[in-house]
């Protein structure tokens, strides 16, 4: 486990220095961002043997939750939080690979439909329980109650960033 001790020491010390200083947020910023890079690296460890790393993962992810496994390029942009451009590298990569398939937008030349292939599928569906093993040890230990409540706590704090713009 990380130690968050010198991290919060330097926090308050910030504090003293500046009256008013969110410590209390501050501390939860960098422990979710230690949460995240944690769980990246481990999503990523797991991905490896499979010559993936996390965001190919989800883009595969988010085309297999899609009710006919198709995305505009933009839905899945935004789904996965990356910037077009870096989509469109793992997508050209995914495609090398034969993981997934592009196309026009029936009635909207200028939008990018991506279909997971048949290879793609069962790569997820393959790969799926490992990524997911990995999600499932990170939250050991926490009751379904907790769970929902860190999920409707965490959605919250979402909320506000949204509303500030």
């Amino acid at each position: 486990m990380s130690d968050f001790g010198p991290t919060e020491k330097r926090l308050r010390r910030i504090e003293a220095r500046a009256p008013g200083f969110p410590v209390d947020a501050m501390l939860l910023v960098r422990m979710t961002h230690h949460l995240h890079k944690t769980l990246r690296d481990k999503s990523n460890a797991a991905l490896r043997k499979h010559e993936l790393g996390d965001t190919h993962y989800h883009v595969l992810a988010i085309l297999y939750g899609s009710a006919d496994e198709t995305s505009t390029a933009t839905e899945v942009s935004e789904a996965c939080n990356e910037k077009p451009a870096n989509l469109t590298r793992v997508c050209d990569e995914l495609a090398a690979k034969g993981l997934v398939g592009r196309r026009p937008k029936p009635g909207d030349r200028r939008a990018v439909m991506i279909a997971l292939t048949d290879a793609g599928r069962a790569l997820v569906a393959r790969i799926l329980p490992e990524v997911s093993n990995e999600v499932t040890s990170a939250y050991a230990g926490l009751s379904p109650a907790e769970l929902e409540q860190l999920a409707s706590l965490t959605r919250r704090v979402l909320r506000n960033l949204d509303a500030e713009g």
